[in-house]
């Protein structure tokens, strides 16, 4: 537990979940696949490692590090990395199995997704929760059961896509889609698609408002 920071929300905010859930959540969830990267876990730790030529190349550099007569660093970076691996595969394990993440906890398992599903969870009849996460939120197969409860239940407040053009995240690829979504109970939800800076979110011309019949009609992933 110590480990892996556990957190139960209705046993730690009991006063909360009392009255309903949280009135307001705002949320930067991180945008990180759940499976272990062996290039990115070693690119910092060892870069001989993670620029392996192939993947078998790059596990027998890995199991080298464990050798009779690997030195203590290297025996060292290995443990780290199983313990990594092992917790990764864990927290997949619990992301698909343990029916808390019914919406999102499905293929290769984005921790954004995760996030999205938690805050619904967390908000209140009447509250309101915003976030910063990739409109694949909207659009990609492995989380279309989660856009399609908030729509057709009336859930979407405003979802604003932005394309990253106009770098308003310099560290993030120009080619990159992110959006601001809004969750709250609506009549119906304001749409704008392809903005790249924050003044486009007052453009008539790429703003849009749908009912949840209205989506359900246009979703493909709608049965």
């Amino acid at each position: 537990a110590a480990e892996y920071h556990f957190f139960h929300w209705r046993l730690i905010f009991l006063e909360v979940f009392a009255v309903g859930g949280f009135d307001v959540v705002l949320a930067n969830p991180p945008w990180e696949r759940i499976k272990l990267q062996e290039q990115e876990f070693f690119a910092t730790r060892s870069p001989d490692i993670a620029n392996a030529s192939n993947a078998a190349a790059r596990t027998r550099l890995i199991e080298a590090l464990n050798s009779t007569g690997a030195n203590p660093g290297d025996k060292r970076l290995h443990r780290e990395f199983i313990m990594a691996k092992r917790g990764a595969e864990g927290i997949s394990l619990f992301a698909h199995d343990s029916e808390r993440f019914p919406l999102t906890g499905v293929g290769d398992v984005n921790l954004y997704a995760l996030f999205a599903e938690s805050i619904a969870q967390l908000i209140g009849t009447q509250g309101r929760a915003g976030m910063i996460v990739p409109t694949g939120i909207a659009t990609d197969d492995s989380t279309k059961a989660f856009f399609d409860a908030m729509a057709s239940g009336n859930r979407i407040a405003s979802l604003y896509d932005f394309e990253n053009r106009e770098k308003l995240f310099p560290a993030v690829d120009s080619r990159m889609r992110f959006c601001a979504l809004t969750l709250g109970r609506e009549e119906a939800a304001r749409f704008v698609f392809f903005a790249t800076r924050a003044d486009h979110l007052r453009d008539e011309r790429r703003a849009f408002s749908l009912s949840a019949a209205d989506i359900a009609l246009l979703n493909p992933n709608t049965r």
